[in-house]
Parts: C-alpha cells; sequence; structure tokens
C-alpha cells in the first residue's frame, strides 16, 4: 500500500473510533428522553405488552423519535396515562397499544377538515378528559365491536364544546341494539350542528317500535329538533289511531287523480313535515285527523285546499263535517271549503242543515249556500224564521202565507229575521184581539171623555192596536233590523202604567241617547237628586242662609223628547223655597218648621206646575205640568247653612258711613275757616298792618276741633 493509501486509513480508524466513543458515551449518558424510553420500556414489561404488540407499532415509534425530545417525553406518558384510565379495556384489545398512540398524539389529522380549529394543541384530547374518553368508548365497543378508535376520536371532538360526549354515546349504543341503522357520517354531521342526537334516537327508536317508517338523514335535515319531536309524537299518535300512512304507501298512490287521492288522505311524515315548515300547529292537526277517523267521517281534502286553510279553518271545517255526520246529513266538503274562502261562516250553515233536518223543512244544501253567498245573512235564524213562519201559518203583506222568496226579500246582514217573524206573530194576535175588544175599548174611549162623538165614530179596531201592525213592524224593521225590544217594551210599560206606544219605542230606538231598556227606568224608577245651584236667602231678621235641597222626580216617558228638563225645575224649586223661607219671622221658625217648609214648597211648585201660564217662546201651555218630562215627588230641605246677619251689618256700615259724613263736613268748614284767614291777613299786610301768627295757629286748632274761629291782630310798628 502506498503512502497515501496509509494515510486514508488511518484517518476512516481514527473517525471511527471517534463516533464509537461518542456512540457509547451517549449510551451511557442518563439524558431526560434517554430516562423516559427506559421507563416506557419497563412500562410495557410491567404492563405484559408483548413484544409483537411492540414491532407492530415500531413505525410509530420511529416517527415519534423524529419528534422533539419534550413532545417525545410528553407522548409516552400520555400512553401511559391512557392504559391507567382504561383500566383493563387496552390490555384486553389486540391492538390496544395502537389505540393508545392515536389517542396520546399531540396533534392528529383526523377530521381536520370538517373540524378547522383554530389551534394545533387542541387536536389532542385532554389528559383530564381521558377517563370519559376510554368509559365511553368502552361502552360502545361492548355493543358495537366495529367502532373503531378514529371513529371514537371524531366523536369526541364534535362533543367537546357541548360536553355531550356521555349521552351521545349511550344514544349510539341504544340506535345499535334497536338496530336503527343511522350512518355515522350522518350522526357526527347531526351532532356537528349542536343538534340534539339523543333526542333524536330516542323518537327513532319510538317510532320503529310503532312500526313507522322514516328516512332519518332526510328528516333531520330538514326540521330542527322540535320539529322533529313534534313530528314523530304526532306519527305514533296517528299510527296508534289508525290514521297513519307510511311513505311506501303514500308513493303508491295516483296523485294526479284529486279524488283518490283525497279519499286516502291521512296523516304522512311528507305532510306533517311540510305543515311544520309552513309554522302550522302539527298536533292540531293530527288530533283534528284522529277526530274525524274517530267519528267515522273520512276527510276527504286535497293537499291544494289543506295548505290554503288555517289551522282555525281545518279545525272548524272537520268539527263542522262530523257534526253533520252525526245528525245523519250528507255534505259536500268542497262545497265547505268554497265557502269558507267566499268568508262566510261554515259553522251557521252546518248549524242550519241540522235545524232544518230537525224541523223536516224542504231546503237543500244549495238553497242555504245561496241564500248566503247573496244575503250575507244569518242562515240558522232564517231557518227558525222559515219554520216558525210554516208552523204559525203567517201571512204577508199582501196576505199570501210567508214563503222563503218573501224572507229572502227581507233578509239584510243587521237584521234578526227570526225576531221580525215573531214580531209578526203578535201582530196577528194583536189584530185578533182588537177586534174581538173592540166595543169595549170604544166603550172605555167613550167614558174618559177625551174625544168627541165624530172622533170615536172614526174609531176602527186597529185603532187600539198600540201600532203594533205589520205596516209599522216592516218599517221599523228594515230601518233597525229588531222589532221584538219595542214590542215588549210597550207591554213592560202597560204593566208599569207608562204610556208607551209603537211609535214613541221607535223614537227611542232612532235616539243616540236613549235606549228601550234605560228609557222604561227613567220612567219608571224615581231618583234623588241634589238640587244645584244653591241658593242663598235672607231672613225677615236679616239672617244669611243658604238651604241644602234634595229633590225626588221621576220621568214621564210620554214627554221624554219634549217639554223642559231638570235645570228649569230646579230654578222652580228654588224660587219656591226663597219664598217660604225669605218669609219666615226669624231663624228659629224656619229651623223648627224645616219639614213644613218642604212640604209647602212641594205643593207650592206643583201648584204652579199646573196653573201658572208658561211662556217659554217654545210651548203655548196653561199647564205647566203638560210640557215638564219630569213628575216632582217630593222635596226635602236636609239642611239649612248660616251665613251674616244682614242686619246688624247694614247698622254698622250705616254708621261707618254717618262718621264719615261728619267728617268730610267738619274739614270742609276747616279749609273754608283758613280761606277766610288767610284772605283777611293779605287784606291787613297790604293796608300795612303785620299778621299776627300766634292767632292763626290758634285758629287752626280751632278749627280742627270744630270751634268757632276768633281772629285778633297787631298793630304794625313804624
Amino acid at each position: 500500500m502506498s503512502t497515501l493509501e496509509w494515510i486514508l486509513v488511518g484517518v476512516v480508524v481514527i473517525v471511527i473510533a471517534i463516533t464509537v466513543i461518542a456512540f457509547v458515551s451517549h449510551v451511557r449518558s442518563e439524558t431526560p428522553i434517554r430516562k423516559a424510553k427506559k421507563s416506557f420500556v419497563k412500562f410495557l414489561k410491567e404492563k405484559g405488552i408483548k413484544r409483537r404488540k411492540v414491532w407492530k407499532n415500531v413505525f410509530k415509534f420511529l416517527r415519534l423519535n423524529f419528534q422533539k425530545d419534550e413532545d417525545q417525553i410528553k407522548t409516552l406518558d400520555r400512553i401511559k396515562k391512557s392504559y391507567a384510565a382504561s383500566g383493563d379495556f387496552l390490555l384486553d384489545m389486540d391492538n390496544g397499544l395502537d389505540v393508545a398512540f392515536n389517542v396520546s398524539k399531540l396533534k392528529d389529522s383526523i377530521g381536520l377538515s370538517q373540524l378547522k380549529e383554530d389551534s394545533d394543541d387542541e387536536y389532542s384530547i385532554p389528559d383530564s378528559d381521558f377517563d370519559k374518553f376510554y368509559r365511553c368508548f368502552r361502552f360502545i365497543r361492548s355493543v358495537d365491536e366495529t367502532f373503531e378508535i378514529d371513529s371514537m376520536i371524531k366523536l369526541y371532538r364534535v362533543c367537546r364544546k357541548k360536553d355531550v360526549l356521555e349521552p351521545v354515546s349511550r344514544a349510539w349504543i341504544d340506535q345499535v341494539n334497536a338496530d336503527l341503522g343511522i350512518d355515522f357520517d350522518t350522526a357526527i354531521e347531526f351532532i356537528s350542528k349542536e343538534r340534539d342526537f339523543p333526542l333524536f334516537v330516542n323518537l327513532d327508536i319510538l317510532a320503529k317500535r310503532s312500526g313507522i317508517e322514516i328516512d332519518e338523514k332526510y328528516l333531520i335535515n330538514s326540521v330542527d329538533d322540535e320539529g322533529l319531536k313534534i313530528i314523530i309524537q304526532s306519527l305514533i299518535r296517528a299510527k296508534y289511531e289508525g290514521v297513519y300512512m307510511s311513505e311506501s304507501e303514500s308513493m303508491m298512490i295516483d296523485k294526479s287523480n284529486v279524488i283518490d287521492y283525497s279519499d286516502s288522505f291521512k296523516v304522512t311524515v311528507e305532510i306533517l313535515k311540510t305543515l311544520y315548515g309552513m309554522k302550522r300547529d302539527v298536533k292540531r292537526f293530527t288530533d283534528v285527523m284522529i277526530r274525524a277517523h274517530n267519528a267515522g267521517v273520512n276527510i276527504n281534502f286535497s293537499m291544494m285546499d289543506l295548505y290554503s286553510l288555517s289551522d282555525e279553518q281545518f279545525d272548524n271545517l272537520v268539527s263542522n263535517v262530523i257534526k253533520a255526520s252525526n245528525k245523519g246529513i250528507s255534505i259536500d266538503q268542497n262545497d265547505l271549503i268554497r265557502q269558507n274562502i267566499q268568508g262566510n261562516d261554515v259553522t251557521q250553515l252546518v248549524k242550519a242543515l241540522i235545524k232544518a233536518n230537525e224541523y223536516k223543512l224542504d231546503i237543500t244544501p244549495d238553497e242555504l249556500m245561496l241564500y248566503i253567498s247573496t244575503t250575507h245573512c244569518d242562515v240558522v235564524k232564517f231557518v227558525k224564521a222559515y219554520h216558525y213562519a210554516l208552523e204559525h201559518k203567517l201571512p204577508s203583506e199582501d196576505g199570501t202565507p210567508l214563503s222563503k222568496d218573501h224572507l229572502v226579500e227581507y233578509s239584510r246582514p243587521e237584521a234578526d229575521l227570526y225576531d221580525y217573524v215573531k214580531g209578526l206573530k203578535i201582530a196577528k194576535d194583536v189584530e185578533k184581539r182588537c177586534e174581538e175588544e173592540f166595543e169595549d175599548n170604544l166603550r172605555l174611549a167613550r167614558e174618559e171623555g177625551d174625544m168627541t162623538e165624530d172622533e170615536l165614530k172614526e174609531l176602527k179596531p186597529s185603532s187600539f192596536d198600540r201600532g203594533i201592525n205589520y205596516d209599522n213592524l216592516k218599517k221599523h224593521f228594515i230601518k233597525f233590523g229588531s222589532v221584538m225590544p219595542v214590542i215588549e217594551a210597550i207591554r213592560l210599560g202597560d204593566k208599569n202604567d207608562l204610556n208607551l206606544d209603537f211609535k214613541l219605542g221607535t223614537q227611542i230606538c232612532e235616539s243616540e241617547d236613549w235606549d228601550l231598556k234605560l228609557a222604561l227606568n227613567w220612567g219608571k224608577t224615581p231618583t234623588v237628586d241634589k238640587v244645584e245651584p244653591d241658593v242663598v236667602c235672607v231672613t225677615k231678621d236679616g239672617i244669611q242662609i243658604t238651604p241644602k235641597i234634595n229633590a225626588t222626580v221621576r220621568g214621564k216617558l210620554a214627554l221624554i223628547f219634549s217639554g223642559y228638563g231638570k235645570d228649569i225645575l230646579y230654578k222652580r224649586i228654588n224660587e219656591a223655597v226663597t219664598m217660604e223661607l225669605e218669609t219666615a219671622e226669624n231663624l228659629d221658625a224656619i229651623l223648627k218648621t224645616l219639614p213644613d217648609i218642604s212640604h209647602r214648597v212641594l205643593f207650592r211648585v206643583n201648584e204652579e206646575n199646573m196653573h201658572k201660564e208658561v211662556k217659554t217662546g217654545r210651548v203655548n201651555e196653561s199647564e205647566l205640568n203638560n210640557v215638564c218630562r219630569y213628575d216632582l215627588l217630593d222635596v226635602n230641605i236636609y239642611d239649612i247653612v248660616v251665613g251674616q246677619d244682614v242686619k246688624s251689618e247694614l247698622k254698622l256700615r250705616q254708621a261707618e258711613i254717618d262718621a264719615e259724613i261728619r267728617r268730610l263736613r267738619a274739614e270742609a268748614d276747616r279749609a273754608k275757616a283758613e280761606a277766610d284767614l288767610r284772605r283777611a291777613m293779605v287784606e291787613q299786610y297790604e293796608k300795612g298792618i303785620k299778621p299776627n301768627f300766634n292767632e292763626l295757629h290758634k285758629a287752626n286748632l280751632l278749627a280742627d276741633k270744630g270751634e268757632n274761629i276768633i281772629t285778633g291782630y297787631e298793630n304794625a310798628v313804624d
């Protein structure tokens, strides 16, 4: 060998020696990773994990060596914790170590595309959840041995946000035991949308036990959890009551034939789902179908009609079909729908049909529906009115029997046709009674003496009918639509001696301020009112008093729209009270005789009402009582408020006035005297005489006292 070759060999030997020494030193050194691996090998031996299981995962261990030492140590430690948390579960599994590796990896790529987590650290299962994770995995594996660890990890990840791993695991076990065949990916999709998977499984189990076919994936993607609960519970009730139709049966129906399809109309998943999507009451719909089935009624509404009806309308239509069926009446359900669409009252129509059937009237459903559509009136009252007219053989205006055509002619939406026909019966009876009692009524009219012989000769039987006749009834019915209240008011007025006839009754009906009941009570019941305003009186001895007065009055029904009211009547009462009190000798006499004074006031007012001439510009009557709307029944002066002593007050004021007059006169005298003195002083000064100012001051004092003034002067000094 040449020298160069020997040199190369030496270099290689040296390198190999250095490498061996470094490797041996590394092996013998106790680094943390080395300690962790030795501890893990010892752990495997203690757990009795065979080498073949280790060699089976040798590639996972090799991949682990390429990670950071800290990650390797953490992963090995998590594998130990997995075995500790699982108990004997992992030891009993052939791939237990593989499961532990998958669970313990710090990062994983399983399901990342679906989960799209924000942090890589969240991809691993926390140590604190190992117990729960392996407990749920063991439960599922005890029932479903094909359930793999990858599926369990994916299930954990979709359940961890809401912490529903345990209830979802139990639900998965339940669906496996019930052999529902729910696809795992469908369940994951369902849970990832935060839907209640346990609720759906329980509902699906109930449905399967009831023999109901449902497409789980289609249904859970169509409605929410509440909808699932409502729909499946409704389907179960429908199945139990015999109104359920499976999807396969529904598909066999020729839906192009509306009649055949509607005849087979029952509760299906598709119908309930559609109704729930339309925000309709699914439970109510199912109850209605069950009610119809139990009543033996086949509901044959088409789907178009069903969806066009509200829950209330559908319930109402079915209820009315059942009512008609119970009475043995066959009715076209589509006719009811048309009436409902037109806004007509279907309930009234069915009631009218039932009434017509009870009365055995010759009225067809088509006639009643035509009556509703043309008049929009109460068809039940129409049937009752027609039956009443036939029963009592009532004539129309022209004397012919009252027929359906006549009643249709009189019908108006706001009118009570049955009320009108009863009024006609009463008018007929009144007419007959007036003819029978005409002679007696004529004799009574002659005895009263209010009419002359010529007027008595013009009287007819109809003159005593109090206005209750065909003409008046028709006029009032056309205008107001109700006649029986007026007739009843006239009868009640007769019992209470109230002068009320049909004309006055209709006037009260026309009034916006009165109704018959209020008017009758007004004319029958006395009321006690306080007389306003208070009047102030002065007695003969000069005492000012204010009486408090109550008046008991009752209305006169005949003058309800004429005459004056309480204001004028109360003025008359105040006038009478003033006259009585101001003619009294003194206050003591008034206080001792208040009841007598009240009685005299009542007599005085009623006496004036009977005889005093009235000059109101509106009436021309010599008897005031005939133009007042009220009868004065009683006057009560219940209190006297004593005021000032007017006489003493006047004397005091007179004295003050006299004193003021004297003072003013003195002032005038003083002013005159002072003026005279000053004039005299001016004259003396002009003559050269000096005024005596002391005398001037004295004169002023005397003038103030009202005494005579004596003036003196001194001669001027040259």
